[in-house]
């Protein structure tokens, strides 16, 4: 039987319908489109993270303080606006699983489209278009014609001896009827953007990993006077010792610091003054001055007479209730046994509050998992009262310094993608890629008639220095400028001659 070669579509058949599946996902992936659109959600999902109340660290690793705080939400945002919050991971954005998607999604598509691009750079570099068709000298946008008294085998080399003091590459060739060279510049800098999107990679894949490996606390909130455990097994507590706030006569804040002592394991570790710009380091935990607000010193006792909480409370979240707004915070008693809201009164108002006065505070007492708080009583500053079997004493009133607390261990990492993005961009911008072809002819004198041009792709910009190249080989070689034609910033040709 005589034997026959299948088809070549034949045997492209079964890898076909995969290949153009993969092709289809890269298309999608390295798509320009495609990078615009995640860089807009990220934008838009870091936004969200900004303006949306976020629960602290220790809240959301622990469900219990996780339903007490998110009381102060719902109370905010109301239905159903904080349960669709709370079902998008939206008072968790920067922890959250989808977020950490969107920054990998967004890395792989960089990744691909470097990737993409890459074969053309490296062209670009390493196999530049040296020969042109003889057109280009007579259409290029831009062009400058010298004649020199010297014929075209004696001032090839000495163009290109000149061009390569200004830091050009050069590179011989002819097109039979006429020498010609080749000249680049930069050409390097052209790998600028690999440096560029290398240092954007590793600062998102940093972020990402230090998400999963660190954390970070946006409102560590302490008042003066007390100490607060940083926890996440640092073995770190911050002692709060004074907090000092000065004000500009027309009564903005000038100036708004905190005197702490941080404790290591019981030993002290660290002391020292945090300003909004002047941090405070101890190992790989950097605390930041962030904001600042009231706070109340309470007293519980419980039915037989032992005092069960006696703390300040930091007044550092806003809740809605009675058509205005209230700064407020919480703690909770016993084993879980009530959380504990306290509120003072509007500042917004012009008037006094019409349901706390001046100088006092209100409590809402929950159980756990109700809706509705057990009880609600307003105290006067020294007042003690018996409330679901507890009796309450509102000591005085005083301040909290809010703090931003971060460990993030890939910290380091981060500077060198921001590094790399510098110097990628500083390559790609202050070192852009010059290119010049020059044709030599034989003047009818026997000299020689060099036109110079390039296509530089922003070829206003190239174009003084273009005309000045021109003038400069001219003037190393003895030679006379005839014409140089270059486009204006309107957009039309400019001619000159002599």
């Amino acid at each position: 039987m005589p034997a026959f070669p299948l088809p070549l579509s034949g045997l492209q058949s079964e890898d076909r319908p995969r290949r153009d599946w993969f092709d289809q996902i890269w298309n999608v992936l390295g798509s320009i489109r495609f990078g615009v659109v995640l860089i807009a959600l990220t934008a838009t999902s870091v936004f969200l993270g900004t303006v949306i109340m976020q629960a602290p660290g220790d809240v959301q690793a622990s469900p219990e303080l996780f339903a007490a705080w998110i009381l102060g939400p719902r109370g905010r945002y109301g239905e159903p606006w904080s349960s669709i919050f709370e079902a998008l991971e939206l008072y968790r954005v920067f922890q959250s699983l989808w977020f950490r998607g969107l920054l990998a999604l967004l890395s792989l598509s960089i990744m691909v489209n470097v990737a993409s691009r890459t074969p053309g750079i490296i062209a670009v570099v390493r196999r530049p278009p040296v020969k042109v068709p003889t057109r280009f000298f007579s259409r290029a946008p831009l062009r400058v014609t010298v004649s020199f008294p010297v014929p075209p085998d004696g001032i090839r080399p000495k163009l290109a001896t000149d061009l390569g003091r200004k830091g050009y590459r050069t590179i011989a060739w002819d097109d039979g009827s006429a020498l010609a060279i080749y000249a680049d510049r930069n050409r390097y800098g052209k790998y600028g953007t690999f440096a560029n999107h290398l240092g954007l990679i590793i600062i998102l894949g940093a972020g990402v990993l230090g998400n999963v490996t660190g954390w970070r606390e946006d409102a560590f909130m302490v008042p003066e006077g007390t100490t607060r455990a940083v926890g996440h097994d640092t073995g770190l507590v911050l002692r709060n010792e004074a907090f000092v706030e000065e004000y500009f006569p027309n009564g903005t804040a000038s100036d708004f610091r905190s005197e702490v002592v941080v404790l290591k394991d019981g030993k002290e570790a660290a002391r020292g003054t945090i300003r909004v710009n002047e941090p405070l380091d101890v190992g790989t935990v950097r605390f930041h001055q962030a904001f600042f607000g009231p706070a109340v010193a309470m007293r519980v006792r419980n039915a037989e007479g032992a005092i069960v909480y006696d703390d300040s409370t930091a007044l550092g979240f806003k809740y809605d209730g009675d058509g205005v707004t209230r700064n407020g915070g919480n703690f909770v008693l016993g084993n879980r046994q009530f959380a504990v809201f306290v509120l003072v009164p509007s500042a917004s108002l012009q008037a006094p509050d019409p349901v706390i006065p001046a100088g006092s505070v209100r409590l809402e007492i929950f159980a756990p998992r109700q809706p509705r708080p057990v009880a609600v009583e307003t105290l006067a500053q020294g007042e003690k009262r018996e409330i679901v079997g507890f009796t309450f004493e509102f000591v005085r009133e005083t301040q909290f310094s809010g703090l931003q607390v971060v460990d993030n261990p890939v910290v380091n990492v981060i500077w060198i993608g921001a590094a790399l993005m510098v110097m990628g961009s500083m390559a790609v911008f202050y070192l852009p890629l010059r290119r010049i072809w020059a044709r030599i002819e034989t003047s009818p004198d026997g000299g020689s008639v060099v036109t110079l041009a390039s296509a530089h792709v922003n070829e206003v910009l190239f174009a003084h220095e273009f005309a000045a190249l021109g003038e400069h080989l001219a003037k190393k070689g003895g030679g006379k400028v005839l014409a140089s034609v270059q486009p204006s910033a309107m957009g039309d040709r400019i001619e000159a001659g002599s």
